[in-house]
Formats: structure tokens, C-alpha cells, sequence
């Protein structure tokens, strides 16, 4: 584990993964243990858009962020995403800070992918493609892996390990081919995905088929996935998703 502080004030504890890590519970039990997360919580998880969220999305969602991350603290959550200065990541962070809710916000990332260096003269994108995280998280777990979606059986078997039988949500906001992945991970170890419709992207896709039928393209996700898997419109969501929120994860 390696400790810093950055400039924005926050110390996250970050865990890098060694390149033969494999996501299973006796390691997951030792990465958050030196991450300080050792108490079973409810787990929210948080996948969606980055590069290809919309300005026009962007206030919508960190409103709702911002109306969520009390019942998060209130229920003693945690919120796993993929911890990068990006789109539903960057407004998570930004919600958790402006509120001054208190819940661990877990980053988790292929390491070759991205830049420890969370400093606010960073720049998004380094030289080598790889991108900043975001210096409003925690904790980052950064796993094996040099390409975006080695993370996704990481950030469902992480949910799990850390809930330990507490409840866990999956929560979808826009997204590409990676939202879709992280999905499709989730829905195959039975957990409860909950997609905003309206939001564009692969949760306007789950939701259409979660209202339409067919097969869940380039997965084999059948009707056990479906079942799983609620739509709740995004215009409707400041009134519903916290309660949502408690129901899921409250026991």
C-alpha cells in the first residue's frame, strides 16, 4: 500500500495489485484490509459514462449525486467506481466533497491505464494515454491490466468481498462498451442493477431490453440477468433513488 496526500487535501490509500493478482476472496480480503476497509458495508457501485458523457448529462446526474450521498453516509455505505477524473467518477467525487459526506469512495483500475499522479496540474491525459484519477476519492484499487475493462471483474468481486453479505446496487448512467461489460460481470454473479433510462448510452440500451426482451447483445445474459436487472427514468429519479438506494442496501 502507498500513502500520499494531494493537493486538494484528501490522504488516499492505494493498493496496486501484483501482475499475477487474481480476483479472489483471500487476496480481496487482504487488499482492503491494507486499505483500512475491513468491516462489512452495503455497496453501491457506480458505472456509466466518462469520455462520452454529455455536458448536457453532466448538472442532472451531479444533482443526483449530491441528494444520494446522505443516505450513503446515513446506511454507512461505501461507492465503488472506476476512480477516474472522468465523467460519473469526476461527479461522484465532486458530490462526495460538496456535501461533506463521509462514505469510502473506492477507485478501482487497470493500472496501466492510469496515472497515480491525482495532483490538480496533472493534466487529464498523459503522453501515453493513460488518464489522472480523480482526487476526490479515498481509496483506488489498481489492478492488472492495460486496457479499460480488465477492471470489471475486479469492481463486481470487490462489491461483493467488501459487502459480505450486506446489500449491494449496481447503478448505470450512460456509458459505452466498458458500462456494458461491467453489466454484464455484475449480472452473471446475481447482483441487482439498477439503470437510469434517459441518461443515454448503454443504460438507455439495458433499458430497452429490459422493457423489450431479446438477448442482451455480445453477452450471454438470458432471463435470469433480466430479472436483476430495474429501470427507473431519470426524470423521476430525485424522488425515487434514495429510497431505492436504502431498500437495496439496508440490511
Amino acid at each position: 500500500m502507498e500513502e500520499r496526500t494531494d493537493p486538494v487535501g484528501l490522504a488516499p490509500s492505494v493498493w496496486i495489485a501484483g501482475p499475477h493478482a487474481r480476483a479472489e476472496p483471500g487476496e480481496l480480503d487482504a487488499a482492503l484490509a491494507d486499505l483500512g476497509l475491513t468491516d462489512p458495508r452495503p455497496v453501491l457501485t457506480l458505472v456509466g459514462g466518462a469520455a462520452t458523457l454529455s455536458e448536457e448529462m453532466a448538472p442532472a446526474l451531479l444533482s443526483l449525486f449530491e441528494w444520494i450521498a446522505p443516505t450513503l453516509d446515513a446506511l454507512d455505505a461505501a461507492l465503488i467506481d472506476g476512480g477516474t477524473a472522468f465523467g460519473v467518477m469526476a461527479l461522484m467525487g465532486r458530490a462526495r466533497r460538496c456535501t461533506g459526506a463521509r462514505f469510502p469512495l473506492i477507485g478501482i483500475a487497470p493500472q496501466g491505464a492510469v496515472t497515480i499522479d491525482t495532483g490538480e496540474s496533472a493534466p487529464p491525459v498523459g503522453k501515453d494515454d493513460t488518464v489522472r484519477l480523480d482526487p476526490d476519492h479515498t481509496h483506488f484499487m489498481l489492478v492488472p491490466g492495460d486496457g479499460w475493462g480488465d477492471e470489471s471483474p475486479w469492481i463486481s468481486a470487490v462489491t461483493d468481498r467488501l459487502a459480505r453479505g450486506r446489500g449491494t446496487l449496481m447503478l448505470v448512467a450512460g456509458g459505452g462498451e466498458i458500462t456494458r461489460l461491467d453489466v454484464a460481470h455484475r449480472l452473471r454473479a446475481g447482483g441487482r442493477v439498477l439503470v437510469l433510462a434517459g441518461s443515454g448510452g448503454t443504460a438507455d440500451r439495458l433499458a430497452d431490453w429490459r422493457r423489450d426482451g431479446g438477448n442482451l447483445p455480445d453477452t450471454d445474459i438470458g432471463e435470469s440477468g433480466r430479472d436483476l436487472l430495474e429501470v427507473l427514468s431519470l426524470a423521476d429519479a430525485h424522488e425515487t433513488l434514495p429510497a431505492l438506494v436504502e431498500q437495496a442496501l439496508a440490511r
